[in-house]
């Protein structure tokens, strides 16, 4: 139901350094055309460098220290899929020390919270009349520029090498909502009432009303497995408490990558919210299955078709069309 079209998503540029004494410096720019304002998004800005056994990553960027990292060589798909996006999708900022012994690996971090925020099911970036009528919010852990949480969040993460190509992991996640979260959790204003894309306006019901709690903890296994074989698989399991919510995520990852030539990828994900569901999207529990295949025509250049099928738990069981084609042409030169 959206309009056929081209569009260039996004530019990206970045600058690398190799400094003194093994340290590394590296900035990163994103510039989205479609957005409204100048588009502009500081993916990452940080100083990388040796200390005792291990290194220190200090400033903002991808979270090397929680859960999988979904850069692409972890997430496959080009789109994220909700558990990403749920929980590890947005770069933080702060200071991150890994030690990497080759079978072990452990990370400890320090960083300015996440807020809690909203990211669409089935979006397509600056279609705003698309997305109001079939793209589903989910609650989502968010990196706000602007709107910075006052809190800090601590995060450690645990992974070793089991041998036969599996290597499994365990992190936690520990913080306090932002004051301003708490009460949009409550319902006082309506950031976390998004509009309801069956019923076309704000929902009228909050999360939970009657929340008073103010901690964030978030525990997280997950499981890859990649041998010399082409098979891949990886998987993810989250339980989050949120203020008094509590709830949960899972995705599995299958993909078939051959030295030469088109790869493949399917991943279902799911999120659990174990709360009643109501007229707010928030309360809604989701399941996505995306199909992935990746065509390269030359170094550095591919093109990667997916498609994803979404469904939600609605409180009216009505359903959303919300499942989304699209092709992606990427180049890195």
């Amino acid at each position: 139901d959206s309009n056929a079209q081209f569009r260039s998503e996004r530019v990206s540029v970045s600058a690398a350094a190799d400094l003194p004494d093994n340290a590394k410096g590296y900035v990163e720019v994103y510039y989205h055309p479609w957005a409204a304002a100048s588009g502009l998004y500081l993916e990452s800005a940080y100083y990388d460098t040796p200390v005792g056994s291990g290194r220190l990553r200090v400033g903002k960027g991808r979270n090397i220290t929680f859960g999988l990292t979904p850069s692409y060589g972890n997430r496959k798909t080009s789109n994220y899929g909700i558990v990403a996006e749920a929980f590890t999708q947005d770069r933080i900022q702060g200071a991150q020390y890994t030690v990497d012994s080759g079978r072990f690996n452990l990370g400890l971090g320090v960083e300015t919270g996440y807020r809690l925020g909203t990211r669409g099911i089935g979006e397509i970036p600056g279609d705003g009349t698309y997305v109001a009528a079939y793209s589903v919010p989910h609650l989502s852990f968010r990196d706000v520029p602007g709107s910075l949480s006052s809190t800090l969040q601590y995060n450690a993460r645990a992974s070793a090498n089991l041998g036969a190509g599996l290597r499994a992991g365990a992190s936690v996640l520990a913080g306090t909502v932002d004051d301003r979260d708490l009460a949009s959790l409550q319902g006082t204003d309506t950031a976390l009432r998004p509009r309801n894309p069956i019923t076309g306006t704000t929902p009228t019901t909050a999360i939970g009303p009657g929340f008073t709690g103010k901690g964030i903890l978030v525990s997280g296994l997950d499981l890859t497995y990649k041998r010399t074989s082409p098979l891949l698989l990886q998987g993810e399991l989250f339980d989050a408490s949120v203020s008094d919510l509590d709830y949960g995520a899972w995705s599995l990852t299958a993909g078939w990558e051959p030295p030469q030539g088109w790869k493949f990828y399917a991943r279902y994900g799911v999120q659990d919210m174990n709360i009643v569901p109501t007229n707010n999207p928030l309360t809604w529990d989701t399941r996505q299955v995306s199909l992935s295949a990746v065509q390269p025509l030359r170094k550095a250049l591919w093109l990667q078709y997916e498609y994803e099928i979404n469904s939600e738990e609605t409180d009216t069981g009505s359903k959303v069309a919300d499942n989304l084609f699209f092709v992606e042409l990427f180049s890195a030169f």
